[in-house]
């Protein structure tokens, strides 16, 4: 149960962490 809560924080910390680090290269880009 532990493994399985752990494993869907890592997947969310991931999706959101690669999105942002798209959003802020996206940014630069645009100035």
């Amino acid at each position: 149960m532990n493994n399985i809560t752990f494993n869907k924080l890592d997947f969310l910390g991931l999706a959101s962490g690669s999105i942002l680090l798209t959003a802020f290269i996206y940014a630069t880009t645009l100035v």
